[in-house]
């Protein structure tokens, strides 16, 4: 009786091991995932925003999501549940939208950054294009961000309508999701000029004519707030993160994409 005692709980034991071990390698197949933060930008910022998180995620113990788009598309994924940590928008507005409906901690809103509307035309009708030029036959096609949810489109249409000219240029307009779109069709010549922020035209300025920076009169000043929202999951990560935005690399970044860092 007593060696039948001993050889059963000599296998209890082993099997007891085992199912440690399996435990042990299933925690090591299988890691805790990283805390994720979701970052919601102006579809301005891809460029330097990429360049940053690619930076702080070499020592960071979470992960940066980004998604970019226009600012109002932006405000309406929120409002419609989409997951954010923190939004970085184009215009001021879209911000006050979201801390007027109480989604952001109103704490921690600032403005970052600040932009400059510039007008560009494709390569081959950049002796044709300027902003006098804009109602003249010479001008056929101008692309802008649909102004409801695209800041830079926005301001476009603010220096139409400052300049008088709204009505006579409206069947030249050709709208698109977001500054980036403008770009491209510029590019591609789908349109003979745009207006973009200085950022994209730099950005592009082998591929279009940079024609002029517009008067700031003509428009809002062109400020990127940012926030953390209220009931932001990734909780502290997201707040590490906001702070990494506003250290020296980081505005060296901003600043080299041609951003006026505030």
């Amino acid at each position: 009786m007593k060696k039948f005692l001993t050889v059963t709980t000599a296998i209890i034991l082993a099997m007891s091991m085992m199912l440690f071990a399996g435990c042990g390698d299933k925690n090591e197949a299988n890691p805790e995932p990283a805390a994720e933060v979701t970052v919601l930008a102006a579809a301005s910022l891809t460029d330097a925003l990429d360049e940053i998180i690619a930076e702080f995620e070499k020592n960071a113990d979470c992960t940066i999501t980004p998604s970019y788009a226009g600012s109002g598309d932006l405000v309406q994924q929120i409002k419609g549940g989409a997951p954010c940590d923190i939004f970085i928008s184009a215009s001021k507005s879209n911000m006050d939208q979201l801390e007027e409906e109480d989604y952001i901690n109103t704490e921690t809103r600032e403005d970052l950054l600040a932009n400059t509307l510039t007008l560009i035309a494709a390569k081959e009708k950049a002796d044709a294009v300027a902003m006098d030029t804009l109602t003249s036959d010479a001008v056929g096609t101008i692309a802008i961000g649909e102004p409801e949810t695209v800041p830079a489109g926005k301001y476009a249409s603010q220096v139409f309508d400052n300049m008088n000219i709204a009505d006579q240029i409206s069947g030249k307009i050709v709208l698109a999701k977001d500054v980036r779109a403008v770009l491209n069709y510029v590019e591609t010549g789908d349109a003979d000029c745009g207006f973009v922020y200085r950022t994209d035209a730099v950005l592009a300025k082998d591929s279009v004519a940079i024609i002029t920076d517009v008067d700031e009169s003509l428009h809002d000043a062109i400020i990127y707030p940012a926030a953390i929202m209220k009931d932001a999951p990734a909780g502290e990560h997201a707040e590490e993160f906001f702070e990494f935005l506003k250290t020296d690399f980081s505005k060296k970044v901003f600043e080299k994409y041609g951003f006026a860092v505030n």
